[in-house]
């Protein structure tokens, strides 16, 4: 390991390289001398759903594996793609983003998202800090360049849906951040893939307006979603509050498919 990068679901991801292959790599560490029977069934379901995807927009596991560290003790770990850029909550942190900008990552964010409810995995946790936004060829990060690489991270909370198409609870009801939580997920209620699109909804939103619709304790956040429709303010432009409010619909039946929101964005993106 020769660097932290962040910490993620209940584990601290570290850059590090793989000694056997000479590739640098994303290593998520669990250690185990803590760890509650929660945390060990978080690790297997992430190992278990990222080996499970392979596509471009979704971060891919290389290799799982258990060890004992001199420092940290007992570890299980996840080595995974090294993406070398930023967070898309980092790059929303320097303001709103551009819409064409804005479409391309919500765009990308789509398709991955609709590969991974094909294989039936439902993610639960969308947002922007689980969102890595690629440097292209190892140069900084530009916004308002032609071209952008997202992939969304951070599979820790994802649930797998049953043959009768909705999601189960995971490891807890109350998984994920609350502020981007649907109403069914505020409520404790079994998710399916609406409910990524309703989160995804609410990170284009800020994407577009530079701040978090509900920024607030997570109780308050997630009360206040449920008391009336997401605000989308009309200077955005027909289009984006169109697409927006059908996103972040109350009902999750009444939200559009990833298909049909891919394609919207598609089209903002010109």
């Amino acid at each position: 390991m020769t660097s932290r990068l962040g910490s993620g679901g209940s584990g601290e991801v570290f850059r590090a390289i793989d000694l056997r292959l000479g590739r640098p790599v994303a290593l998520k560490v669990f250690t185990l001398d803590d760890a509650s029977p929660q945390d060990v069934r978080q690790y297997a379901q992430e190992a278990r759903v990222l080996a499970g995807l392979r596509h471009p927009g979704l971060v891919a596991l290389f290799d799982v594996g258990a060890d004992q560290d001199p420092t940290l003790g007992p570890v299980a770990y996840l080595a995974m793609e090294l993406i070398e850029g930023t967070t898309l909550r980092d790059t929303i942190a320097g303001g709103p983003l551009p819409p064409g900008i804005t479409a391309e990552v919500g765009h990308q964010l789509a398709v991955a998202l609709a590969h991974a409810h094909a294989a039936g995995v439902v993610h639960r946790d969308v947002k922007p800090s689980n969102v890595l936004v690629a440097e292209p060829d190892g140069a900084p990060v530009v916004m308002d360049q032609p071209v952008l690489t997202v992939v969304l991270a951070d599979f820790g909370i994802a649930s797998t849906r049953t043959r009768s198409g909705p999601a189960n609870r995971g490891p807890s009801v109350s998984s994920g951040t609350a502020s981007y939580h649907s109403p069914e997920q505020a409520l404790g209620q079994v998710v399916g893939p609406a409910s990524d699109v309703y989160s995804l909804g609410l990170v284009l939103l800020e994407c577009r307006t530079g701040s978090r619709t509900y920024p607030g304790a997570p109780l308050a956040s997630s009360l206040a979603r449920l008391l009336g429709p997401v605000p989308v303010p009309a200077d955005l432009g027909r289009d984006w509050v169109r697409l927006i409010t059908a996103m972040t619909a109350a009902d999750a039946a009444d939200r559009p498919p990833l298909t049909a929101v891919a394609a919207e964005l598609r089209a903002l993106r010109g």
